[in-house]
């Protein structure tokens, strides 16, 4: 078989591979969640697995069932926690009062309404308050209250469904921690599947590392955020920490919307101050609060707690994070870098281990003759 006709079947195979990931993009990304979560809870299994009780030793499976009923025991217990707080939040800004908040903004309002006829973008007749509340008044109707309620329904038989999907997998993958790197050692070429086999072994410890290390910079960001709300006089500080800590797994856009989250939750449990004597001076505490937070973030914790896992430059990450915007809109900005970094992973792996990397690298370096 010439060269050509190689080359040929690669690129048929990788154009197939993209059409299968992008029609069944919600599978891989059940595989992928499981992965991560298989790679996360592999050294519990493999603890339950070598305890003994007297001469008896629990099985694989028995081992892998109770580390996937620990790891939904602690994903329910986080929820259990945050739901009532995020549901009571919900509640309270659903009940505002209209007329008390276009009271306590009609100062501000009134200075950017100037602002926008002195642009054309409001009509001298029109008032902005009057749009706002129209808009408030329009997303209670019932057409827009039934597309809602069929979106949420919709959400929530795919949460189940996924979520009955990601723990089938993931048992398996815990039984069986090879799985996963045997399916792909499968589709590997016959004289490189060792190869592909030590790669793999590696890989999955600097993965381990990366998303231990993710979800220790996301609890850190929760903390620190949530600590300096409460100092702030918050009541809703958790819940405001919770949408920072959760919103910083999306790069640069992250950390901005939560701070426009944080600001808003922050006013909504205000609207009796003052505006400018107690609200102006709220808001830049908020903001001021959220900038300290992710300085610390981005160039203390971050180096420390990636140190021993990949390396990404940024212009590498905003590039992947424009891309799956554009793709699957916001839900590809929140998967995008994880998925990317485990794929970075991976080649980053491939290209220093692999022995045919190495050759096409040194048939490079090698000097031309006459």
């Amino acid at each position: 078989m010439n060269n050509a006709l190689k080359n040929i079947i690669v690129l048929l195979i990788l154009v197939l591979s993209g059409l299968f990931i992008w029609y069944f993009f919600r599978i891989v990304l059940y595989v992928i969640i499981s992965v991560v979560l298989s790679l996360l809870g592999q050294p519990v299994a493999d603890f339950l697995h070598r305890m003994r009780i007297g001469s008896i030793r629990l099985p694989l499976g028995a081992s892998a069932f109770l580390t996937l009923m620990l790891m939904i025991g602690v994903f329910m217990g986080f929820v259990a926690f945050f739901f009532p707080l995020l549901a009571s939040q919900a509640a309270f800004v659903s009940e505002l009062d209209i007329a008390t908040l276009s009271r306590s903004l009609e100062y501000p309002l009134s200075q950017v309404e100037f602002q926008l006829k002195e642009w054309t973008l409001l009509d001298a007749e029109e008032t902005l308050s009057g749009k706002i509340i129209s808009e408030l008044i329009a997303i209670a109707t019932f057409d827009r209250f039934s597309l809602i309620f069929n979106s949420v329904i919709n959400f929530i038989v795919e949460i189940f469904f996924g979520f009955l999907a990601i723990s089938f997998i993931t048992f398996f993958f815990l039984k069986e921690k090879h799985l996963f790197s045997n399916i792909i050692v499968f589709f590997t070429p016959t004289p490189h599947k060792e190869e592909a086999r030590e790669i793999f072994a590696e890989s999955k410890v600097l993965l381990r590392r990366y998303f231990v290390g993710l979800l220790t910079d996301l609890a850190s960001v929760f903390l620190m955020i949530s600590l300096a709300m409460w100092i702030i006089g918050l009541p809703n500080a958790l819940v405001i920490g919770f949408f920072a800590g959760l919103l910083n797994i999306i790069p640069y856009v992250g950390p901005i919307i939560a701070t426009f989250i944080g600001v808003f939750l922050g006013l909504s449990v205000n609207l009796h101050m003052d505006f400018m004597s107690q609200m102006v001076p709220l808001i830049i505490g908020i903001i001021a609060s959220f900038i300290i937070v992710n300085t610390i973030d981005v160039g203390v914790l971050q180096p420390m707690i990636y140190s021993k896992s990949v390396r990404t430059h940024p212009l590498e990450i905003f590039i992947v994070f424009i891309i799956a915007g554009m793709i699957a809109g916001v839900f590809g900005m929140i998967v995008a870098i994880p998925t990317y970094s485990v794929i970075r992973i991976i080649v980053k792996q491939f290209i220093t281990k692999s022995k045919m990397v190495k050759s096409l690298q040194d048939s490079f370096n090698t000097p031309a003759t006459d």
